[in-house]
């Protein structure tokens, strides 16, 4: 019985555990710079079925190996033939026969590279709650560039984080103009603003928050989780009523105060 458990594990088991391995390895980095893999439950599901199905593959592909010799030579001449047929580029290969084909790892497959997209997104939406000014984002933004141009020195990723930062600069100085132009006109007829001017307002600054949330998701898939604590301080101080406030400049001596002083 031993010897029969033994064989069981060595012909069965061991393959699929190398396949899946190998799987983890080509997904780690495949979603490298993309995402976490084990961002939430649910793509953590999701990524461990892909591995399970690469497992099961392994051991299916051992269990028919010894009936190959038996496949009928017009299907595997079928088989060899369809290998030479012209086929578009990966990422537009989404017809329901390859999902087919592939016993449905393609179908997982996708749906874990959505489920890491909208984990981005969560994420950076909940990170951003809070914000409430556009002065608040203003000062968290500068801080996290900084932050991140600290982090990623390389050329390609100093010019991603310098772009993006320009259009949260932009989005800003809209919604500060939209507030600034609102405020304005109801200050000179001393009125409330109307729920169309409320509406463009919160419109403004929830681009301005969309904008803030693209380098937010930069540094969610570029970071590490040990890094979240560290961009939670850059929330904190951007939030606390000492980041607008400089500490006044010392008294300025004339020329002769300091001739003497010497």
């Amino acid at each position: 019985m031993s010897w029969l458990h033994h064989t069981w594990l060595a012909e069965y088991v061991l393959p699929a555990a190398v396949s899946a391995a190998i799987a983890w390895v080509g997904l780690a980095r495949e979603f490298s710079g993309k995402g976490r893999l084990l961002g939430s439950w649910a793509s953590s599901f999701l990524m461990l079925l892909v591995l399970a199905l690469m497992g099961g593959v392994a051991a299916g592909a051992v269990a028919l190996l010894p009936h190959a010799a038996s496949i009928p030579p017009v299907i595997a001449g079928a088989a060899t033939g369809a290998t030479a047929l012209p086929r578009r580029r990966q990422d537009e290969t989404a017809q329901p026969y390859i999902k087919f084909m592939t016993l449905g790892i393609a179908l997982v497959r996708e749906r874990l590279v959505q489920r890491v997209h909208l984990d981005a997104c969560t994420w950076s939406d909940r990170f951003l709650r809070g914000i409430e000014t556009s002065a608040q984002l203003r000062v968290f933004v500068h801080d996290l560039k900084l932050y991140l141009l600290e982090r990623h020195p390389l050329a390609a990723e100093t010019k991603t984080i310098n772009a993006i930062y320009t259009e949260v600069e932009t989005a800003i100085d809209v919604a500060l103009d939209v507030a600034t132009s609102i405020d304005e006109v109801c200050r000179q007829a001393g009125r409330e603003p109307t729920d169309e001017e409320v509406v463009a307002r919160r419109q403004a600054f929830g681009t301005a928050l969309a904008q803030c949330g693209h380098l937010l998701r930069f540094a969610y898939t570029h970071g590490r989780r040990s890094e979240n604590e560290e961009l939670k301080t850059l929330r904190v101080k951007a939030m606390s009523n000492d980041a607008f406030h400089h500490p006044a400049l010392p008294p300025q001596r004339r020329w002769y105060e300091r001739w003497l002083a010497r």
